[in-house]
């Protein structure tokens, strides 16, 4: 049974008290040095997500630390139940193929998962297509893809995106933080077909390079 079903079915909320904005903490004194997203190697980032596909819905909230390429992720329902927690490592292209591969543990549903094919182990145990090997620099605004529009201050509001599995995502900048010397996303939309993931990051601490 998918971790989803098992957890958080029947304790979803709408979009519209989903999407709403948090306060948001003062300016972080450790950005000063910071101008570019691709500066940023660790940080720790809450908020909330939503997947959606057809009339399929879910929305969790979640804790995000990320230090340099090891991520770990906490997912949990609105009532606090936790639905998945995420532990992995996603190797630096710029690394030989002999360095270790990527590599994904998830414990959901009172059971422990591992793999090497993250994607794929996501999409099994949680039920959602997540790229999570991007989502990290995505949600920093550090894409890599075909800017195709942008907002009136320059910074990305829609992006073409291709994965390494051939993928073909379209991400929406709706909004960004203002922080230190640096505009970090707010809100992003991602689709993929059928497939949307929004994430609403509503507080970025901890963020160093």
């Amino acid at each position: 049974m998918k971790a989803f079903n098992y957890s958080i079915r029947g304790y979803l909320l709408s979009l519209v008290v989903f999407l709403s904005g948090c306060a948001l903490k003062p300016d972080l004194p450790q950005l000063k040095d910071i101008y570019s997203a691709k500066q940023i190697k660790s940080f720790t980032a809450e908020g909330k997500i939503a997947f959606i596909r057809g009339k399929d819905r879910e929305s969790v909230n979640f804790f995000w630390q990320q230090q340099s390429d090891n991520y770990q992720i906490s997912l949990n329902t609105f009532l606090g139940i936790q639905v998945a927690d995420i532990t992995g490592f996603t190797p630096p292209k710029r690394v030989a193929s002999k360095q270790k591969p990527a590599h994904i543990s998830i414990k959901a549903d009172g059971k422990s998962y591992q793999s090497n094919a993250p994607e794929q182990l996501l999409e099994q145990v949680i039920g959602w297509p997540i790229p999570i090997n991007k989502v990290a620099n995505w949600a920093k605004g550090d894409h890599q893809g075909v800017v195709m529009n942008r907002h009136d201050n320059g910074l990305a509001k829609e992006v073409f995106v291709r994965t390494q599995f051939d993928q073909e995502w379209r991400l929406q900048y709706l909004s960004y933080h203002s922080l230190g010397n640096v505009q970090l996303p707010k809100k992003i939309k991602c689709q993929y077909l059928d497939f949307t993931l929004i994430m609403q990051i509503n507080e970025w601490k901890e963020i160093n390079q």
